[in-house]
């Protein structure tokens, strides 16, 4: 009987311990997984700056830099790719990114027009496109970071018929990549990002 009130104290603390091991292996095990990587801010600045501008893409073009004043031109890429600029009028936009459209604008006004200006060509609105089997096919606003799965919902789900398994991704310059959505669903690490002009195809299940 002294022996075991003795070593009461050290019975007591073991079990303490144990006790919080157990507690915080619990916790750990609760804890939610990482959640899946989604473009970072800077990662959609970039797709808005060198990202190539398509057909229907909405653009502000500002002058700077000259001793008149060219008013800015806020437009519509037109369906032959093109702006329409004052003195130099249609320019071919369709296909470039701003940066280099920017260039290409002050290489037009510099001699013909002026010694010297600057050109800035800021996306206004730009969109991805989603056809197939969703319940609303057609161009969708893109206004910041998006993944697949949000790009679907963005056209109103998939419709019954779809083929959930293998939906096709075709990116800005050709690249395709094919998602398995009702994979991506229980393993979010699997859902890509969307960026402007990109197109994706939801086929028909057999």
């Amino acid at each position: 009987m002294r022996v075991l009130r003795k070593n009461m104290p050290r019975y007591i603390c073991a079990l303490c311990l144990l006790s919080l091991a157990i507690f915080f292996t619990a916790c750990d095990t609760l804890l939610p997984s990482k959640s899946p990587s989604k473009p970072s801010a800077s990662q959609d600045s970039k797709v808005f700056r060198e990202d190539p501008l398509r057909i229907g893409d909405r653009v502000r073009v500002e002058f700077s830099g000259i001793p008149d004043t060219i008013p800015p031109s806020e437009q519509d890429i037109k369906e032959d790719g093109s702006i329409n600029l004052p003195y130099i009028n249609r320019v071919a936009a369709n296909g470039k990114s701003p940066s280099l459209l920017e260039k290409e604008l002050e290489a037009a006004y510099v001699p013909a027009y002026y010694t010297h200006i600057s050109v800035t060509v800021t996306p206004v609105a730009r969109y991805f496109y989603v056809g197939g089997q969703v319940m609303q096919a057609g161009r969708i606003l893109y206004t910041g970071p998006v993944t697949l799965m949000g790009a679907i919902e963005a056209a109103g789900d998939f419709t019954n018929f779809a083929d959930r398994r293998h939906v096709q991704i075709t990116r800005v310059g050709g690249k395709i990549e094919k998602i398995n959505c009702v994979k991506a669903i229980s393993h979010p690490e699997l859902d890509a990002p969307i960026y402007p002009g990109d197109r994706i195809w939801v086929g028909r299940r057999f």
